[in-house]
């Protein structure tokens, strides 16, 4: 004997299932998107990110400070590009004799440990819009002369250029920032920052990978004292927030192989960034 009601009441069990597990591949594709933005430098994001570092064995195994604040905002237009700016604020904490490349090629002066702000750098990213997988940006950077104390000058009043490539594959997020920069009192820096990231399925939203950048100073006395090589990795993790909102807190722990005189031998990185929609 058939029973007409059968089907009916099959079809009210299954189909909430199939709409939740609808609602749910929809919501972590959502997810997946914005965790892409979040390592993408060339997003369409509005941001507040930090890059902080205490470097261990400066100037006679002395520890150095730098916290640097850097706001990101993208303008989307209607023509082929967007534009990205970035701005980075460098408040420093260094003892004399400290060698760090973002101060030029001379060692850190004055005595004991200074504290303030060096001197600021703004960078703008043209990014012409393109279905690839793989993206790009280029554009100038110019450096403002906003030290606090002299013992911490930077590029001062200066100017380079800048580009990015940034592209991802299933859970790997790839690509590099490389830069030049020229500024006052020989400042003649080049920086390398390699992008390779693994996102994990374990917890969401967590990675793995390398997040530190590489230095060499062309005014520097020697070769071997010119560049700033660290090794080693990144772990962190972005949340979601219920209002669109990210925050995203990582950690790692660099060798520096390469230094310059009175540079470090070891990084811990501290990062915390929070986007906005």
């Amino acid at each position: 004997m058939k029973h007409p009601h059968r089907g009916s009441l099959l079809s009210c069990l299954i189909t909430p299932g199939l709409l939740m597990l609808a609602a749910s591949a929809a919501q972590a594709n959502a997810d997946a998107e914005a965790l892409r933005k979040a390592q993408d430098p060339l997003a369409d994001v509005k941001a507040l990110m930090t890059d902080n570092t205490i470097a261990y064995g400066t100037a006679n195994d002395q520890k150095s400070y730098g916290i640097s604040l850097q706001p990101v905002y993208s303008i989307e237009t209607e023509r082929s590009f967007n534009f990205v700016l970035r701005g980075i604020l460098p408040y420093i904490g260094a003892p004399k004799g400290a060698g760090l490349p973002i101060l030029g090629p001379d060692p850190v002066g004055g005595t004991g440990r200074t504290w303030g702000l060096s001197d600021s750098v703004v960078q703008g990213f043209f990014v012409p819009k393109t279905e690839s997988e793989i993206k790009f940006g280029f554009g100038p950077q110019i450096s403002l002369r906003t030290r606090s104390d002299d013992v911490l000058a930077g590029p001062g009043w200066g100017g380079g250029v800048a580009g990015i490539v940034f592209g991802s594959a299933g859970k790997i997020a790839y690509g590099g920032i490389l830069g030049h920069h020229w500024g006052q009192d020989d400042f003649n820096l080049t920086t390398i920052r390699p992008i390779l990231i693994y996102n994990a399925d374990a917890f969401g939203g967590s990675y793995i990978g390398y997040i530190n950048s590489v230095n060499y100073d062309w005014s520097a006395p020697n070769s071997s004292s010119a560049w700033q090589t660290p090794l080693g990795l990144t772990v962190g993790k972005t949340f979601i927030l219920k209002s669109g909102h990210m925050i995203d807190f990582n950690l790692g722990g660099y060798k520096v192989v390469d230094a310059p005189t009175g540079g470090a031998d070891k990084q811990l990185k501290i990062g915390f960034s929070f986007y906005w929609p």
